[in-house]
């Protein structure tokens, strides 16, 4: 559940003759004091710490904000214009053993944003470690250098909304079937996501799970084995706090 919620995905970018590894969340190197946070309307900033937990490894920290792809809740919008949020400072050197404490600050118009929903923003980290001295050493010509991604969420809540809570709203997501897929309805305005999600007792692929549950909106989630009659649809979502609430169960 932990790796999943952050977005854990392993990856491999050829760039400039060099091999670098990236990974989407944490890898227990970098933590995040916490995992998502949830801007209220007319705040003007939050924050959160992330902590270098190794003995000897510095790295940039090199951040942005952008947009999720909430199809598949992995990727990031190639369109991130607009973007009410900046973070600072935008690159600092993180020490080993040593956390830092950055603020994401509100730069946008209130007026432009939904008032009858939730908006997700990525605060996205590149995390640089410095080069292989044995490579810079032997003057090799293939550089081999680990870069790690992580992503933290942050949802810009309208103030009407500021009050609700996951545990609560769950109650008005719905289902129905379509062929193989399983369509989430999601009648609340703000986002939830799985922890679990099976139908006739055979969870969905692990990917599914990242996928949020949308706002007022549906998603479309895919099941890996064929539906049958039976179709009961059991289901966990995640708190505030990333923590799996009780599992549900609803039919068809």
């Amino acid at each position: 559940m932990f790796f999943r919620s952050l977005g854990l995905v392993p990856l491999f970018l050829s760039l400039f003759f060099s091999f670098i590894s990236v990974s989407w969340g944490e890898n227990r190197t970098l933590v995040f004091s916490y995992q998502r946070t949830t801007f209220i309307e007319g705040e003007k900033s939050v924050s959160f710490r992330i902590l270098n937990d190794t003995d000897k490894t510095p790295y940039l920290m090199q951040s942005s904000v952008e947009l999720l792809d909430e199809g598949s809740g992995l990727d990031i919008k190639e369109n991130n214009i607009n973007i009410p949020f900046m973070v600072t400072p935008p690159l600092h050197k993180l020490e080993a053993g040593n956390s830092y404490t950055w603020r994401v600050m509100f730069i946008g118009d209130n007026d432009k944003l939904a008032k009858d929903r939730e908006t997700v923003y990525i605060v996205k980290y590149r995390a640089i470690p410095p080069l292989d001295k044995n490579m810079r050493e032997n003057n090799s010509s293939i550089d081999v250098n680990t870069i790690q991604v992580l992503h933290f969420k942050v949802y810009y809540r309208p103030k009407q909304f500021a009050n609700l809570t996951i545990e609560n709203e769950q109650k008005k997501i719905s289902f129905r079937r379509e062929g193989n897929n399983i369509i989430v309805k999601n009648n609340s305005p703000i986002y939830m996501s799985f922890e679990s999600l099976a139908v006739n007792g055979v969870s969905v692929g692990y990917k599914e799970l990242f996928k949020p549950i949308k706002p007022l909106s549906e998603q479309i989630f895919i099941s890996d084995s064929k539906i049958r009659d039976v179709n009961t649809i059991t289901w966990s979502v995640l708190d505030e706090l990333v923590l799996e609430l009780p599992k549900n169960t609803s039919t068809l």
